[in-house]
Formats: structure tokens, sequence, C-alpha cells
């Protein structure tokens, strides 16, 4: 919606202004055009059909959003102070002013005008002086409850009437002054009225909804609202003592005090919004699970943390979803329909109390965090059911939910799928097979993402296989597969979301070049340099991974038989093609992204590599296979040998 400054300028200025700010992807042409056919001083009215929601803008131009899963549509009224005249376009007459509580009478608000002319208040507030007047709606007299149509009624003739001097501030407050958790003091001597206006154009007194706003008067301000301003659902208590005070919270209030959050939200300087859960709502967790939340220090603090927003969140202002930080690293997604407001899919009560330092609402479910959550519920979370259902065949369900801490590399759904459907199948009916593929995608301990080093090395749960771990540029890897999504931390440890399934490797390099047939060329030259001079390629050191670029013996071939004989009767120049051809760290095809070169340094030189048009190149040689893991690193095989006096060729 634009903003205010830009409701009153001319076709030719917005025009400008659109093609400067960019708004036109907010505005639809049709809707200026429409806009500008109501002539001058016609302003936007918002309002969804077959509910109670509208919503004065005072701004000319307007689009149609959703508001709670529903299209809004566009109307237009005579701005504010404007008035149509017979026989001219748009609102051409400017409307008379009148004091607070005629203009309050005309906007809608004429039963609660009757109750201040009854109260006594009716003669001070239509002669002089400067007031604020928060009008609410006759509608919102249909929606009370008996306790508070009997306090209003019970002093209906009295001008001290709390109910009617909460709803009036002894100074002009237009719309300009609002920003967020505004505090205003009114009549009510010592109640303040907490004022707080949001990014998508909603503003709200006491959460409740200004549905028209800067209605000018005489002697004032007139601001419309949706419902009255009730002070005793304002307290003159922090939130933390509402907590421990109210007999509803007790399972909450406990938790608080064991992690020492109460001083937190004490000593913060900023108001925040409680979601408060109920003990029903903590019931509803299984009490083993319940207590290892509340045993577990990390845990139970980020149960807190994730029930805490900071800053005041009031629901006429949630108009479709809506991601909100807490107080922890994660996000609450509120949401509203027909039916009202949810927060992470679980319905939010509307009822609400007001604080000193902001606003609780009581939950009946418990919104829990990661950090709160067993490793299989963070892998249900994500979706990850393939690999759960493999979890389950190893019968491994109970370690991984209620016992130790470990790091898992769980494969995504599609690395899952990405297996040969035989070994799926086999997976999902053999025991012993998918214990023995989970264990090794799983390692003892806690694993964080800034923990892991480049040549890192963990021993898997197999106790029989290590993991290796690289570090490329904005990315990380394990074994031949990328890490998705990191760092999802469950109440017993880590899971980091793999690209690839994983396997191990309990084959030399030479055994599977050995076997394969294709490269006894290069296993030759490797033999000889060895025997010449093995310390020029120690490829032993304890824990080092290295990739080898190895060239076919078509590769070789293809020197031609002379060149190739005298590479070989070289053998300062034979270390050097083959040294040329190990690179000291273990790089998967897959840190390979389209479209980059990357400088590779060997023992040799520096080689180019780049993937272009599904295919991945170094030097000018052609990655024929990827990714053939070993106990010394990985393999991937090339179609041209790397010599060490050439780098690519045109």
């Amino acid at each position: 919606m634009l903003t205010d400054n830009l409701c009153s300028v001319n076709l030719q200025l917005l025009w400008v202004l659109l093609l400067v700010t960019g708004i036109t992807a907010k505005i639809p042409w049709w809707n200026i055009k429409i806009a500008q056919e109501q002539g001058p001083n016609a302003c936007v009215v918002e309002e969804v059909p077959g509910s109670d929601y509208q919503y004065w803008t005072e701004c000319k131009y307007g689009r149609n959003r959703d508001i709670c899963g529903q299209k809004a549509v566009i109307r237009y009224e005579c701005c504010e102070g404007y008035q149509q005249v017979a026989d001219q376009p748009g609102c051409a007459g400017v409307k008379p002013l009148k004091n607070i509580l005629d203009t309050a009478r005309d906007l809608g608000a004429r039963k609660f005008v009757s109750y201040i002319e009854d109260s006594g208040l009716g003669n001070e507030l239509s002669k002089g002086g400067t007031y604020t007047l928060f009008a609410p709606l006759d509608d919102a007299f249909d929606d009370l409850a008996r306790e508070q149509r009997s306090r209003l009624d019970g002093k209906r003739e009295d001008p001290q009437n709390p109910f009617l001097l909460y709803h009036l501030a002894d100074r002009k407050l237009t719309s300009q002054h609002f920003r967020a958790d505004l505090l205003v003091d009114t009549r009510y001597t010592g109640h303040k009225l907490r004022i707080n206006k949001y990014s998508n154009g909603i503003e709200t007194v006491n959460c409740a909804f200004i549905v028209r706003k800067d209605q000018e008067a005489t002697n004032g301000i007139v601001h419309v609202v949706d419902s009255l301003l009730d002070p005793d659902l304002t307290v003159p208590r922090d939130l933390a003592e509402l907590v421990l005070q109210d007999g509803r919270f007790s399972e909450l209030a406990k938790a608080m005090e064991q992690s020492g959050f109460v001083a937190r939200l004490r000593n913060s300087q900023q108001p925040c919004t409680i979601l408060a859960p109920s003990d029903e709502a903590f019931q509803k967790i299984p009490q083993s699970r319940l207590e290892r939340i509340m045993n577990d220090k990390h845990a139970r603090e980020a149960l807190l943390e994730n029930h805490v927003i900071p800053h005041p969140i009031c629901l006429p202002a949630i108009i479709g979803e809506h991601k909100v930080r807490t107080l922890g690293p994660e996000k609450l997604t509120f949401d509203c329909d027909r039916k009202g407001t949810t927060v992470e899919e679980k319905r939010l009560r509307s009822d609400f109390v007001m604080g000193q330092n902001g606003v609780l609402y009581m939950l009946d479910d418990l919104l829990l965090p990661d950090r709160a959550k067993s490793i299989l519920q963070l892998a249900e979370q994500e979706q990850l059911f393939g690999f759960l259902q493999i979890v389950r065949s190893a019968g491994l369900e109970d370690t991984f939910e209620n016992f130790g801490e470990y790091t898992v590399f769980a494969p995504s759904e599609s690395a899952m799928y990405a297996l040969p459907p035989n070994q799926l199948q086999e997976l999902k009916t053999s025991k012993d097979k998918a214990r023995d593929f989970v264990l090794y995608h799983a390692t003892q301990g806690r694993i964080d993402s800034d923990q892991i080093s480049d040549n890192q090395v963990l021993m898997s749960l197999d106790e029989q296989n290590a993991l290796r771990l690289q570090i490329y540029r904005k990315a990380m890897g394990v074994e031949d597969a990328l890490i998705e999504k990191a760092d999802l931390q469950g109440m017993n440890g880590n899971i980091h979301i793999i690209n690839k399934a994983l396997s191990p490797s309990n084959i030399s390099a030479g055994d599977i070049l050995r076997r394969d047939g294709n490269f006894s060329i290069f296993l030759q030259a490797m033999e000889t340099v060895m025997e010449r001079s093995p310390e020029t390629l120690e490829l032993r050191s304890p824990g080092a991974s290295y990739t080898f670029f190895v060239p076919t013996d078509q590769a070789f071939n293809r020197l031609g038989s002379t060149r190739l004989e005298r590479i070989m009767d070289d053998p300062a120049y034979l270390v050097k093609t083959i040294k040329n051809h190990v690179a000291e760290n273990m790089i998967a095809s897959e840190a390979f992204k389209p479209d980059l070169y990357y400088d590779i340094q060997t023992r040799q030189n520096v080689v180019d590599v780049v993937r272009k048009n599904g295919k991945l190149k170094v030097n000018d040689a052609t990655m024929t296979e990827c990714d053939i893991l070993n106990t010394n690193g990985v393999i991937h095989v090339i179609n041209r040998v790397l010599l060490p006096d050439q780098r690519t060729e045109d």
C-alpha cells in the first residue's frame, strides 16, 4: 500500500515516483486508472466481502491484497474532511469541523458517544480543549462479555467511569506520531494505552484494530477502533510476573525459574510477546520426552526462547502468512483464515493480557524448537521419510530418539531414491544391511558445521569405517556428498542433510585401478616413480586423502608411442607428470559448480577445472567417470594426460 505522503499527489507526479521507486510492481496500472476516475479527494476503503473487515486507508491508491486467505476488494469514499457536491467530480466539498463527540457519532460510534453523554463527560468533550478519542464502533458492543458490560453499565452515569476515561487522552495524537510500542497516558490515571504500527500498514491500540484514523475535530482527533479498550486487560505488572502468578502456567513458570529466564525477561529493556503454553499443553508431550527436555539445560532454554517474541504482536496485524523471529534462532510462522489466527498451524486464542512490557497469549500446545526435538523428530520435520524408513528397518529408532548425542549425515529424500532400486529394496528388507547403512551415516557427539575442518576424519558409528570431511568454497562435503542443509540441532544431536547416500570404501586406489584393467600405463608409471624416488609421492600420511585424476590407457596411447616412450624413459619428467595428476585434498565432483572455473593445485602445477554443458573438464581433458571412492581418497577418470608443460589447448 502507498504511504501517506503519496496519497494526495497528482497523476503526473505519481508516475514519476512510481518509475523511480519501482512501486508499479505493487499497484497495477488499472488500479491507478480507476483511482484517477474517482476524482479529487477520494480515498481507498479496503474490505473483505462476507466479513466484518473494513479499513479506511486515507490513501488515493491501493492494491487488492489477500486478507487471511480472502481477496480484499477496494471501494472509494471521500477522504477525511471531504464530502460530495452535486454535479462535481469526486469529493469537492469540505466538511465543517465538529467536536470529537459529534465526529465520533458520524463515524459509527453512536453507542459509545451515548455512554459518554450519560456519564456527564459530554459537556466537557463537546466544548474546548484538545483531546484524542479512540471511539469503538457500534458493532464492538455486540461482542462484550457479560462481566465487561456489567462494569460498563454499573458506572454509566459516573464521569469517572474507567472504561470511558481509558479511551481518552488529553492531547492531540495523530497517526504521524504512532510508532512501535508507543505508550500513551489516558484520563484513567496510571493507565496507558499501547499503540503499535506494523509494516503492512495496520495500526493497533491495545491490540484493537484502528479501522479509521486521524478524523479531525474542533477539539482534537478521533481514531475509530473495532473493539472496546478494557483497562482490566492491562495490568501494572511485567509479563514474567503474570506467568508466575497465573495458576494456568505453573509448568512454564517452573521452567522459567529453573533457567533464570525470569530475570532475563525483567532485565530486558524491550517489550515482547509471550506465547504462554498452559499446563495442559505440557501434558500433551509424552512424560519421558518432557522430562528429558526439562532436564536438558539447552533444550529447556531453547523451548522458553521459542515462546517469546522480542516485540508486541497484535492479532489484527496478522493478515497473512508472516514469519517472526523469536528470542532464539528460529522463526515462528503466523497465519490466519476465516476462523482466526494460527501460530505454527496451531490455533491462537484471541484473548490476551497486556502487561507493562508487552502482551501475553495463552497457547493450548507447545511450540517445540529444533533444540527440544529428537533426531527422529527433526528428520520427520525435514521430510526425510526414505532415510527414516531405513532407520526403522535397522531397529535404531530408540537409539536416535532417546539416547546419546550423535551427528547424522542424512541423505535427502531425492538422494535416497537415487539409489539403485535393488539396493533400496535390500535396505528396506534386510535389518543387517539397513543397520550398516544407517550407522555409517552417523558419528558420536554433536558436530556443528563451524567445527568442521578440511580433511577432518570422524569414525562412524559402525566403528569400522571413517567419514572424511571437506571444506569447499561456500560448501562442505562428507565423502563424495555435499551438505545441502547444515546444523539442524536437536536435543540429542545434529543432522546435516546431504545430497547423496554414502558408501564406505575399503579398497585402496591402487587395487581399484588394478582391478579395472584399463589403467595399466598409469599404474606402471606410478610404480616406476615410487621405486626411483618414493619420497616424492608419499601417499601414506595419517588421515590424509587425495584426489587422483587418472588417465585411461587410451589417453596415454593418444600421445603416440614415441612420445610415451620418451616420457617413461625420462625419470624427472615422469615424476612431474605423475605429480600433476595428484591433488592433496579430496575433492568430489559435486564441489564443482556449473560455469565456474576452479584452480586446483596438484603436487606439480595448478590445473583448471570447469563444469560446462554437463561435462567436467580438467585442462583439456574430460572426466569420463567421477567419484570413485577409495581408502586413499577419490579417483576421477580422464581421457587425456595432464602433461606438466601444458595447461589447456585451444
